[in-house]
């Protein structure tokens, strides 16, 4: 065994001392030396190499690390309900668990920093951080799942994007001319309309009123010296007794020149009969109402009438809803719900608009608060130097030290960049700041060593000269001067190559002697081995 050499063999009869014991445990304890002892590393005199590490103490460990020589692996085994489960091992380029899906890498508590892969990684599921777990990627997002669980690669993502931009019509509006009631218009930009106002109808930032002198569709009104345009109007229960006399003419085969009169019912039937029979025939067989409109026929006479409730009609009032209003531009004045007019801001609404009014009031109440001092200039005082009465005004303080100023509770630092502290006197220094011994000189003399020289009356080397004479190797002192003088010096000889309590040693050897003498040795080595 390499760093053991055995120091002495013993034979019946010899008499066992104390040192053939210490130099033999001492070559054992040699033997053991973590840096120059016994290796096990498989090499010659030095042991094989260790292929099991185990649970201390046991012959049969349950939590074990084993070394499989044959097919180059080294496998770890825990103890798991009193059985030794090989849970991994280590192969060649590989960390393989023993049985799929058992073995987790951290905890949700004791969790790994940082992973650094090179190569694939193949996962069931992903989880980040209380996200929903993820398991597939998704490569067609037309046929998209309703879950989380997927993620969509950049190629699905970028299809179905394309598809959905491909549907959205593209316009070709080159401009926008202002119609009949209507000014403005323009090329580009943003594009104002205006609606014209007119007699009885007011044109207003945000609706279109009509006052008392505008017929209404609703409620009763007698007109008065107003003339009735019927081109594309209808009226209804017009009665015989309702035209004046004369105004009727019942034979339109005799009809005046002028257009005085109205044709009665039967004289136009007459009329019309006899030119609709030189008519040719057509096939209309219903009038239908479009958009915007309402009404029609399929028999008889048909009436088309638009449709206030879903056209806008730029002669009556309208209440537009769920509409929206691009560029719209409001010449006078706003109202409505999302308009306030409150100078202190009591709503603090982020969807309303306030009135300029109201924002210069709260403004004005918000400044007045902003205290405004008169301080009309800056004098340098004691230790400074500038000031001033307009503008940017500087104050300087006296640092070159052309006067006399005395610091108060101020701290120098000495060891910093362009410091000094120089003319120190002992009458600078208080009592209470005494210097530290390690100041002094070479430092290697404490506070507590120089304080020794507290009591000296004279020279301290004189009076060590004086006590004793110089202890060399050729003046040794005796061993009689020590202690009480009962040892001499050949029993002091004796303590010469004792390493331990000399008591503790004999303690040991008269309580183990028989053991010692017959096994000591024996033992030693088969733990060594």
């Amino acid at each position: 065994m390499a760093g053991y050499t055995r120091q002495s063999s013993l034979n019946n009869g010899d008499t066992i001392t104390a040192a053939l014991f210490n130099n033999e445990y001492n070559q054992l304890l040699a033997a053991f030396n973590a840096s120059s002892g016994h290796k096990h590393d498989g090499t010659a005199a030095e042991g094989p190499v260790i292929a099991l590490i185990g649970d201390a103490g046991l012959t049969t460990p349950l939590n074990k690390i084993q070394i499989d020589t044959t097919n180059d692996e080294i496998g770890f085994h825990i103890d798991v309900s009193g059985t030794s489960t090989e849970q991994f091992k280590l192969l060649d380029g590989a960390i393989v668990p023993i049985t799929t899906n058992d073995i987790d890498l951290g905890s949700s508590s004791l969790q790994f920093k940082d992973a650094f892969f090179d190569g694939t990684v193949t996962l069931d599921g992903l989880t980040i951080g209380s996200a929903t777990n993820i398991t597939d990627v998704d490569t067609d997002l037309t046929s998209v799942s309703a879950s989380d669980d997927t993620l969509a690669s950049a190629k699905s993502i970028k299809t179905y994007v394309d598809a959905q931009v491909a549907t959205i019509p593209v316009g070709d509006i080159t401009s926008v001319v202002a119609g009949t009631g209507m000014t403005g218009g323009g090329v580009s930009g943003d594009v104002t309309l205006n609606v014209i106002g007119g007699t009885g109808i007011d044109a207003n930032a945000n609706d279109i009123a009509i006052d008392s002198t505008v017929v209404t569709l609703t409620g009763s009104q007698v007109l008065t010296g107003k003339t009735i345009d019927v081109d594309n109007n209808t009226l209804s229960n017009v009665e015989v007794d309702n035209l004046k006399s004369g105004v009727l003419d019942t034979d339109l085969a005799s009809v005046a020149a002028g257009d005085t009169t109205l044709a009665s019912a039967k004289a136009i039937k007459s009329y019309v009969d006899t030119q609709v029979a030189t008519i040719p025939v057509g096939d209309i067989t219903e009038v239908i109402a479009g958009t915007g409109l309402s009404g029609g026929a399929a028999s008889g006479a048909a009436t088309l009438n638009i449709d206030t409730a879903t056209t806008v009609d730029v002669s009556t009032a309208q209440t537009l809803t769920n509409k929206i209003l691009t560029s719209p531009v409001l010449n006078t004045s706003i109202s409505g719900t999302a308009f306030k007019d409150e100078d202190n801001m009591s709503s603090d609404s982020a969807t309303s608009v306030a009135s300029q009014q109201s924002i210069k009031a709260y403004v004005d109440a918000q400044v007045a608060t902003v205290p405004t001092g008169d301080i009309t200039e800056v004098v340098a005082g004691t230790g400074l130097s500038g000031g001033g009465t307009t503008g940017a005004v500087t104050l300087n303080a006296d640092v070159t030290g052309s006067s006399t100023t005395t610091f108060t509770n101020k701290t120098i630092d000495a060891d910093g960049t362009g410091n000094s502290i120089t003319n120190i006197e002992d009458a600078n220094i208080k009592s209470a700041a005494a210097i530290d011994a390690t100041k002094i000189a070479d430092g290697s003399v404490t506070s507590t060593e120089f304080q020794f020289i507290n009591s000296l009356s004279s020279n301290a080397q004189t009076q060590i000269d004086a006590k004793q004479a110089t202890i060399d190797s050729s003046n040794r002192l005796n061993a009689n001067l020590i202690h009480d003088g009962s040892v001499d010096n050949t029993e002091f000889g004796f303590l010469d190559g004792v390493t331990s309590s000399i008591q503790t040693q004999i303690n040991t050897a008269n309580t183990n002697i028989s053991n010692k003498a017959s096994n000591g040795f024996a033992v030693a080595m088969a733990i060594a081995l």
